[in-house]
């Protein structure tokens, strides 16, 4: 599944730190913004990852699943930063 993830972190170590984190997910398409593509296990994984670098009270992460036929109906405007892969990938 496609995800766009958000967040508003306080700090700047805990956002570097989640950002760090984040960009070993997906790809950053503004400053606090990330498009993922997980499975539901590595969705659960990522989860936990960020309830570890935020402060809960704090700061605000929000996942927003994307449908696969939704892909081609996001606009960008300027620069797009943004890609997501079909099918399996290899990196080697």
């Amino acid at each position: 599944m496609f995800y766009v993830v958000s967040y508003d972190v306080v700090d700047d170590k805990r956002r570097n730190h989640l950002s760090d984190y984040l960009e070993s997910y997906g790809i950053r398409v503004q400053y606090s913004v990330f498009e993922v593509e997980l499975n539901e296990s590595q969705l659960n994984q990522m989860i936990k990852g960020i309830k570890k670098r935020i402060k809960t009270d704090e700061d605000t992460v929000r996942i927003y699943p994307i449908a696969k036929d939704l892909r081609n109906s996001i606009i960008t405007i300027g620069m797009d930063k943004g890609h997501y892969y079909e099918g399996n990938i290899i990196i080697i």
